[in-house]
């Protein structure tokens, strides 16, 4: 028997001018264990897909990415005995990346079995056109980016950090490209999470199918003050950045006093406030002391009342880490 241990962070999306492709990571995390009972016997992609289809909807997400990566790298794998979320942190559907964790953890899976059946010339597929190691992170991101297309969530999941990232065109396999970008220690993140929820695909489905040319040059501009405002801790310019017009306008109606609420945290003295992803989450950053970020984080929580959950989140570095067992709690 063999059991293998995913842990994967939360992420927020877009963070205002950032829309689709920038996201971050944040020390709030889902775990999951997988666990193979004859780890020796694998299977083919088509065995593995007449087992997925007798899978509960709830493991779906982990066992597709898995089952994905068998089949992009032409590789038999051992089907896994049980899946487990052992610990869920990451709130599902408050725009924080709760099915990206899932993708990421499948993908994670399946790369760590394989590597105990295989070496990495072994495995040939379509992907070697652009040089992934099937063994390295960018392969779990390759195969999530199959899934879900949404790069600016799985880059930070990943990789952690800040990350700007794209999906490029490609005649077969996506090719994802991300670069992690520089955060100041003196940048704070308060998430501010309700108690109700909002599904990806009906805060996609308000949006504009084109947008005005002044729109886009002012989210253009507004996405170079916000990344260079993060790396100096400059409230000027995270406050001129952190603000948007192709998408918080058009979700502004899905959630209730949106716009009061975006105020909060400028009142209490933070740089600005944004939907975190598609929402309903709020991501307020400020650029003040731990201390003062404590203070705003109060301010707001006193201001939302008992029906939201605000909270200070650390940046996570690492993003995806995965080891060999099953832990406790």
């Amino acid at each position: 028997m063999k059991q293998y241990t995913v842990r994967v962070p939360a992420t927020s999306a877009n963070i205002g001018p950032g829309f689709d492709c920038l996201g971050i990571a944040f020390k709030l995390y889902n775990w999951f264990t997988f666990t193979w009972e004859n780890p020796e016997h694998p299977v083919s992609y088509e065995e593995q897909i007449k087992w997925l289809a007798t899978r509960t909807a709830s493991q779906m997400p982990m066992l597709e990415a898995y089952v994905q990566y068998c089949r992009l790298f032409e590789v038999e794998l051992p089907i896994p005995t049980k899946v487990e979320c052992i610990r869920s942190d990451v709130p599902v559907a408050k725009g924080l990346g709760s099915s990206a964790t899932c993708y990421v953890a499948g993908a994670g899976a399946a790369q760590w079995i394989a590597e105990q059946l295989y070496s990495a010339n072994q495995i040939k597929s379509d992907y070697n056109t652009y040089n992934v190691n099937p063994f390295s992170k960018d392969a779990i991101l390759a195969i999530a980016s199959t899934i879900e297309q949404h790069p600016d969530n799985l880059s930070p999941a990943v990789f952690g950090g800040l990350q700007l990232a794209a999906i490029l065109d490609s005649d077969n396999l996506p090719q994802v490209v991300t670069q992690e970008l520089n955060v100041s220690p003196e940048v704070n993140f308060i998430i501010s999470i309700p108690n109700f929820s909002l599904k990806t695909a009906k805060a996609r489905g308000v949006l504009p199918a084109e947008v005005a040319r002044a729109d886009a040059i002012f989210n253009i501009r507004a996405l170079g003050y916000l990344l260079k405002g993060m790396s100096d801790a400059n409230h000027d310019l995270l406050s001129l950045g952190l603000q948007d017009k192709l998408h918080q306008p058009y979700r502004a109606g899905l959630i209730p006093n949106f716009y009061e609420i975006l105020n909060v945290g400028t009142k209490s003295g933070a740089c600005g406030s944004v939907l975190s992803g598609a929402g309903p989450s709020i991501l307020t950053i400020t650029s003040n002391s731990q201390n003062n970020a404590l203070q705003i984080r109060n301010s707001i929580q006193s201001c939302l009342g008992n029906t939201w959950e605000v909270k200070i989140l650390e940046l996570d570095h690492k993003g995806m880490v995965g080891y060999e067992g099953k832990t406790t709690f």
